[in-house]
């Protein structure tokens, strides 16, 4: 299994981007203006734009500035929406997405190397990455199908629908400090959307056995009035992964910094690394670990268990 320490990306770290800043709804608020309920403004926090809706109609002042979640619960005149379109993206502790026409065409420099790129929460039916030297020229390059239809049979050929892949990961990108990527999503029809890309340097945690469960609790609700008549109101289902690890004795030290680390971070979380085993999908979630515990059985490896929950 492997994850990563999740490199944070900033405005001075995008390189170029087919989607603009400010885009629709997304003019900077100012000081002295009126703000009716509903308008949405872009405000700067922390070297990133967000984006705000009013919720009550004021006259802007040092009073009722626009406040990032979680301090936004408890701010009477704006409510916080997240990072605007063109950083959308990479604010990876949400899983709001972007809004871009096909191609989205983005270019990261991390700054630091890198060895693994993790997107989440996407609908594009194709992303390919390249990573470029400093002479501009493409190291290494992949793509990845995101629409696909799972055929099995005859009978699937004829009428299985297609399906939307909505996280991947590049991994096994050369580790060079000075270099970048490139991502380009396509779509034939409709918008790009992307809630999250992650690059980071992968680590091996240990080797994921086959006894993994996946459970997906189900957010929906529903409720029946006095005559027994159901009203649902439909949610997502929220994938929860455990995995037991089977880890190296001389290993154990460096994965309990690693995952001291990530606590409460947003990461990629891979059972598996290859993107075309059957299990790729079901063992690979982007999210937080919610339970570390290992044994110590045995002189030569420890048996591990983690349960990872998806953003």
């Amino acid at each position: 299994m492997i994850t990563g320490r999740p490199i944070k990306i900033s405005d001075a770290q995008i390189v170029s981007s087919s989607v603009s800043y400010p885009s629709t709804g997304e003019t900077a608020w100012v000081t002295a203006t009126a703000y009716a309920v509903g308008e949405t403004v872009s405000y700067l926090i922390d070297a990133t734009y967000h984006k705000f809706q009013c919720i009550q109609a004021h006259t802007s002042g040092p009073t009722n500035l626009p406040e990032a979640f979680p301090d936004d619960e408890t701010n009477g005149y704006w409510i916080d929406l997240g990072a605007v379109n063109k950083y959308a993206p990479f604010q990876i502790d949400r899983n709001t997405q972007n809004n871009a026409p096909s191609p989205y065409v983005v270019e990261i420099n991390p700054g630091e190397r890198f060895t693994a790129v993790a997107l989440g929460n996407v609908i594009a039916d194709e992303v390919t990455i390249e990573v470029l030297n400093e002479s501009d020229e493409v190291v290494t390059t992949d793509t990845k199908t995101l629409l696909v239809r799972d055929i099995y049979s005859w009978y699937d050929w004829l009428y299985q629908r297609h399906r939307q892949i909505t996280k991947t990961i590049f991994s096994g990108l050369p580790a060079v400090s000075s270099y970048r990527f490139r991502l380009t999503f396509t779509r034939a029809a409709g918008y790009v959307r992307v809630g999250q890309i992650i690059p980071a340097v992968a680590f091996d945690i240990g080797q994921a056995q086959y006894a993994a469960t996946v459970k997906r609790e189900n957010f929906s609700t529903f409720v029946r009035d006095f005559d027994g008549e159901a009203k649902i109101k439909r949610r997502r289902n929220i994938p929860n992964i455990s995995l037991q690890l089977m880890q190296d004795k001389s290993r154990l030290d460096g994965i309990k910094n690693i995952i001291d680390d990530l606590n409460s971070e947003v990461t990629f979380w891979s059972g598996i690394v290859r993107t075309t085993d059957g299990y790729f999908e079901s063992l690979f979630a982007i999210g937080l670990y919610k339970d570390y515990s290992y044994s110590l059985a045995y002189p030569l490896n420890v048996l591990a268990n983690i349960e990872i929950q998806e953003l």
